[in-house]
């Protein structure tokens, strides 16, 4: 996408955006956008961004070059002046007002409004019962439903563990117990076939309340896995539950990096049982995906065909919510996954 030649910071309550365009400025959502007056200000900026990064040669064809600058240098030390601000004001009020975490809120909307703009749970310190933890999995999530009777308790207790093992960031003043719960199911659910499911490196599950913006390069994400952490969208991730057989689903996607990372990028020289089986996959992904990327009926989307690592977590996500579809067009990758993951979803 083409760039300006000088970025804009965008500042809101408790993040700022870079922008490095009118075209990627105008594709934020409106509740990014601002008011009225803030996309005014925004276009006003880069207007005079562009006048003063113009050569002088062309500045000097209106014939008021002179004049022209100073005015501009007013508005531009007026936009900084008031941006640092802005800025003091925010430093004070964060000094004055820290925020701590408030307790989980539920379906029944007893809880008082928290006065926080995030939240912060120890996932060490939250006492979800079994009880608990099966009702909101039997009620939300697709294959907790299909196991049998006594696979569901140990199902529940991986839950409990991976919760224990993880602290959650809740980037939204409310929380809710179905979110830790949920989350970590969706890892219990991909990583159930093999012995290790905890994903020790990753020790921050970061949940925000819809699509989010990452930075180099400035994005639009629902989903991403960056060094110890896991992003997700809630809104998304409750949004592909819903919906356990269209092959997109944003927690077994992010799941299945943050595996790929635990057992082949963090430690490459030593070997596992799960770099072992992935090998059998591993032989035979570049086949498919050249097939998918000439064959007129795809099963895959687009994001899966940029690259390997996107065309494994869409690999996953398939293997789950469109197993029989994925065994009878690609075997050979199914019986791959099969072994890695050690589960048979068509079956189930």
């Amino acid at each position: 996408m083409p760039r300006d030649s000088v970025p804009i910071i965008l500042h809101y309550k408790d993040s700022a955006f870079t922008v490095y365009s009118l075209e990627e400025y105008s594709q934020l959502p409106d509740s990014l956008k601002g008011s009225v007056e803030q996309q005014y200000y925004v276009d006003s900026v880069y207007n005079v961004l562009q006048y003063i990064n113009t050569p002088a040669a062309v500045k000097e064809d209106d014939g008021s070059q002179d004049s022209g600058f100073s005015i501009v240098m007013i508005v531009v030390f007026g936009i900084i002046a008031f941006n640092i601000y802005r800025l003091i004001r925010q430093l004070i009020k964060e000094q004055n007002n820290p925020a701590d975490a408030a307790t989980f809120e539920t379906d029944e909307g007893n809880e008082p409004e928290p006065a926080v703009r995030y939240l912060i749970y120890k996932g060490d310190e939250l006492k979800f019962s079994d009880d608990e933890v099966h009702t909101v999995c039997k009620k939300y999530n697709p294959y907790y439903q299909k196991l049998n009777a006594d696979k569901q308790p140990v199902f529940v207790e991986r839950v409990q563990e991976f919760i224990r093992s993880k602290d959650f960031y809740i980037c939204s003043p409310k929380g809710y117990k179905e979110m830790p719960i949920l989350i970590s199911a969706s890892a219990v659910q991909i990583t159930f076939g093999l012995k290790d499911f905890l994903l020790p490196h990753f020790s921050n599950i970061i949940i925000h309340p819809e699509e989010y913006f990452a930075y180099d390069p400035f994005r639009i994400l629902v989903g991403n896995v960056q060094g110890h952490s896991i992003s997700l969208s809630w809104k998304h991730f409750l949004q592909d539950y819903q919906n356990p057989t269209d092959g997109k689903n944003v927690g077994l996607h992010e799941m299945a990096h943050a595996l790929q990372v635990q057992y082949l990028f963090r430690n490459p020289k030593r070997s596992n049982t799960f770099k072992e089986d992935y090998e059998h996959y591993d032989r035979i992904d570049d086949d498919v995906l050249n097939a998918e990327k000439t064959s007129g009926k795809r099963l895959f989307d687009e994001n899966a065909l940029r690259n390997k690592n996107e065309f494994w977590a869409t690999s996953v996500e398939l293997f789950f919510e469109k197993p029989i579809e994925l065994k009878t067009q690609y075997p050979d990758l199914y019986e791959s996954l099969r072994i890695v993951l050690n589960q048979d979803t068509a079956a189930m």
